[in-house]
């Protein structure tokens, strides 16, 4: 039965992995309510706080940044890293908080035996941020928590996940005379391997000056780096974290005499995230998988594969994955189509490169999971499904309970397949299934899995042969999830 759908399929699918994808196959944003718990505070967070603290006879300037864990049950632990009117310290730091279903709370940081310190908080984003406030009548402090991560998916960082254009803005207390207001906006363009330029406006107590720069920086695995930046007035050093998966970096001066702190945000889309699943446009492209890379510049003209096995080079566009090419399916100056090698590495840092002939894209850094399922859609979000009769699924072609049909999705994973699985060869003939356990539902029922693997003959395509569950004529989502990973859900019509 396998090798009959197949069959039916083969014009189906090779409009979808044979040509640009739509963009707005995007799943966007949800507007609604909610409520928030003490597991919405759950993972790897960076922050940083600033503002006045009453030290000795006088107030002084204070900021700090940090990185703190929380585990989901009222728990936290850290290291953080302070400025008081210059002094800075360093510090190991435990805790606990609670948060209240209106996503208000507080949590309490004990840095020593004697010294605690107590944070409203409000969470925003579903956990992506924290908003923080001092609750003190010696201390005016406030910041900004953010995830180490947006998805679900855990990450490893290198140098590649700073890259790009960011612009910025520090403030603070500089060192000049008794201690002068500071701040210092601009642009800084890393890129991808660890130097970095940029230009800004620099205002030191009134003195203004228009300045270029070029610096040094190094990302550890858990997101955090130290940066130094050279421009004609000195040297600076700092720590920084990428948090959101690069939609947002911290930094704080560590320069003794400086009390400085501040926030970068991506002038386009992170580069990181511009790698995407080629079916849902999700963050995530296994290995094997088909992917999608947007931008600007990426080929000269547009052109798409005609052969397989897939040609490593579309016009004058080439992708490095960890220094391997990988295979190109449609290449545009805006969007590239192309298959994860089979070999890449998960769970750690990989980096991505584009040539478009002499041309060479900033290094991007993206951490490859092993398993990313994502299922091809069409008319909005239409799940692209083979009806047990051969047709594809739609409002007027359902499928029936008891039916088998067959959804099309990339970002399966590693399968045990019957002869080598080659990068960007055609499948293997006969069943390739997944390693990892699968399921499949449909309107949130689970539904009897036959098969989930390759499909034979194509190249990074995989089917989901289910059997669909027992439910009323209507639209339903159907999601598939491998190896822990789900798909974004997409919609299947069932009739009567």
């Amino acid at each position: 039965m396998l090798e009959k759908q197949v069959q039916r399929a083969l014009h189906l699918v090779a409009i979808f992995v044979l040509a640009p994808f739509a963009v707005d196959a995007q799943i966007r944003p949800q507007i609604d309510g909610g409520t928030c718990s003490t597991s919405t505070l759950s993972g790897t967070y960076f922050y940083l706080l600033s503002g006045s603290v009453v030290s000795g006879s006088g107030v002084v300037a204070y900021a700090e940044f940090g990185k703190v864990i929380g585990d989901g049950n009222g728990g936290v632990s850290g290291q953080s890293y302070a400025s008081l009117g210059g002094q800075q310290t360093t510090y190991s730091l435990t805790g606990t908080y609670i948060v209240q279903s209106n996503c208000a709370g507080s949590m309490t940081l004990t840095i020593s035996p004697q010294v605690a310190e107590t944070l409203s908080l409000q969470i925003v984003n579903n956990g992506q941020a924290v908003i923080l406030a001092t609750s003190s009548t010696s201390a005016v402090v406030v910041g900004t928590a953010y995830r180490e991560t947006a998805s679900t998916i855990p990450v490893q960082c290198g140098n590649g996940s700073f890259s790009g254009g960011y612009g910025y803005v520090l403030s603070g207390v500089a060192p000049v005379g008794s201690g002068a207001l500071y701040s210092d906006a601009g642009q800084f363009v890393a890129d991808g391997t660890g130097n970095a330029t940029g230009m800004s406006v620099e205002n030191r107590g009134g003195s203004v000056s228009q300045n270029s720069f070029t610096g040094t920086y190094s990302v550890a695995s858990d997101c955090s780096g130290t940066a130094q930046v050279t421009n004609q007035n000195g040297t600076s050093n700092y720590r920084f974290a990428i948090g959101r998966d690069g939609q947002v970096a911290l930094f704080f001066e560590t320069d003794a005499g400086w009390t400085e702190s501040g926030v970068f945000t991506p002038q386009f889309a992170p580069p990181q995230q511009s790698l995407v699943n080629a079916a849902s446009f999700q963050p995530g492209a296994a290995p094997g998988s088909l992917f999608s890379i947007f931008g600007v510049g990426l080929a000269s003209n547009p052109a798409s594969a005609q052969v397989v096995p897939l040609p490593n080079t579309l016009g004058t566009t080439q992708i490095l994955v960890n220094n391997t090419p990988a295979p190109l399916l449609y290449v545009s100056d805006k969007q590239i189509n192309a298959q994860m090698p089979v070999s890449t590495p998960t769970g750690q840092p990989v980096s991505v490169i584009v040539n478009n002939g002499s041309a060479r894209s900033n290094t991007v850094s993206v951490t490859i999971p092993p398993a990313a399922p994502g299922i091809f859609t069409y008319n909005g979000n239409q799940a692209l499904i083979q009806n047990q009769d051969g047709s594809v699924n739609s409002s007027t072609t359902p499928a029936h309970p008891g039916d088998v049909v067959v959804a099309y999705l990339t970002g399966g994973g590693q399968v045990n397949a019957q002869e080598p699985w080659l990068t960007g060869a055609a499948s293997p003939p006969g069943p390739s299934g997944v390693t990892v356990p699968y399921s499949v539902t449909v309107g949130r029922q689970r539904a009897q899995v036959e098969y989930l693997g390759l499909t034979p003959g194509f190249v990074g395509l995989y089917q989901a042969n289910f059997v669909m569950p027992n439910l009323t004529p209507g639209m339903y989502p159907v999601v598939v999830t491998v190896g822990g990973v789900s798909s974004s859900a997409a919609t299947i019509s069932v009739g009567q």
